[in-house]
């Protein structure tokens, strides 16, 4: 099951500051949060221009409905190919992405005192693997 919080509170464009206070609120439940970082759609097909994002978006998408418990899921567009390309695209440098699609998983662990934010992720063609999926979302923040 999937829970869309709003993503009020969550600068895209800075995530070191807002990640940390956004991971605090309420609408998450003190769960970790999946950013699934997607290619835009294209204006003339309505699908992403990625083939790779149009391959996994299904497996990925399917995978968090039928989960047995409810996460906390967003989908988030990168831009269109020029964008994506750019070596200035906030999302490879702000978020540290080097390939579409990248699945993110973020929450917070508090080392001995010191509120850090922790992250895992999955690329590319690991999207489409149902058991990596499986360990992103049922494994301990504690193993990213």
């Amino acid at each position: 099951m999937i829970n869309e919080p709003s993503t009020a509170g969550l600068d895209l464009q800075d995530p070191t500051a807002s990640l940390e206070t956004y991971l605090s609120t309420p609408a998450l439940n003190g769960a970790p949060l999946f950013i699934l970082f997607v290619a835009s759609k294209d204006v003339t097909t309505g699908a992403p221009w990625c083939p790779d994002v149009r391959a996994a978006l299904p497996v990925v998408t399917e995978f968090f409905e039928n989960h047995g418990t409810t996460l906390n899921f967003l989908k988030v567009e990168v831009g269109d190919k020029l964008a994506w390309k750019e070596k200035e695209n906030v999302f490879r440098t702000r978020w540290g992405l080097t390939a579409i699609p990248t699945l993110g998983k973020y929450a917070m662990l508090d080392l001995g005192g010191e509120k850090v934010v922790a992250v895992g992720n999955l690329v590319e063609n690991e999207c489409l693997d149902v058991e990596k999926l499986t360990n992103l979302v049922e494994g301990s923040v504690y193993n990213l």
